[in-house]
């Protein structure tokens, strides 16, 4: 993943501090919502269509066109088929308004009676101040056992993880992060990791 210019970042920010303090200062049920295939943009649009607050976290990523060699820089959706949706039950929303929108296949649940997941809103907050993007870890600086790393790229972009162990010799870095209140294990290379 290549660095974004200083310039874009800022373009981004006020975006993220906007919705930061629309989580903190709204009472909305959080939830995440499962979009069909290939359809997180039209799920968006769909939540955004029924007065639902939404959230579909993207990265901006630098790629090379074939043949003009040209690089350009295109938004693409951080989770693949994922986003996140805020209710008002003051009012008169509900989970079965979300689940109705246009591009929307389902409410993430844990339980057999398919009760939403909720995120409290601090949780919410703190996944969207995970999801700015950092620097990469510079050469020669030194890992160690609790420490706090970003992940730029893949599955699990932009979620802060703890480090449980390191080996230098093979560049491996052992970590664990919080998602949807439970610990997932990762294991991953020293270049894919931001300070």
């Amino acid at each position: 993943m290549s660095k974004l210019g200083e310039k874009q970042k800022k373009k981004l920010n006020p975006q993220v501090e906007l919705l930061k303090a629309l989580v903190r200062g709204y009472p909305l049920e959080w939830g995440v919502v499962y979009a069909n295939p290939q359809c997180e943009r039209r799920a968006f649009a769909g939540l955004i269509n029924q007065g639902v607050v939404a959230h579909l976290p993207e990265e901006r990523i630098e790629r090379v066109q074939p043949r003009s060699k040209k690089t350009i820089v295109v938004n693409k959706p951080m989770f693949t088929r994922y986003l996140f949706a805020g209710i008002d039950r003051q009012a008169g929303q509900d989970w079965s308004t979300v689940r109705e929108c246009d591009g929307v296949e389902g409410v993430l649940s844990l339980d057999s009676a398919g009760s939403p997941y909720l995120i409290a809103a601090h949780e919410m907050v703190a996944l969207i101040k995970q999801l700015d993007t950092g620097e990469r870890i510079a050469d020669g600086t030194f890992i160690k056992v609790g420490q706090s790393l970003l992940l730029p790229k893949g599955v699990f972009a932009k979620f802060k993880m703890t480090v449980t162990a390191y080996k230098p010799d093979a560049e491996t870095v052992y970590g664990e992060f919080s998602l949807f209140g439970r610990k997932t294990r990762i294991k991953t290379t020293v270049d894919d990791l931001v300070v």
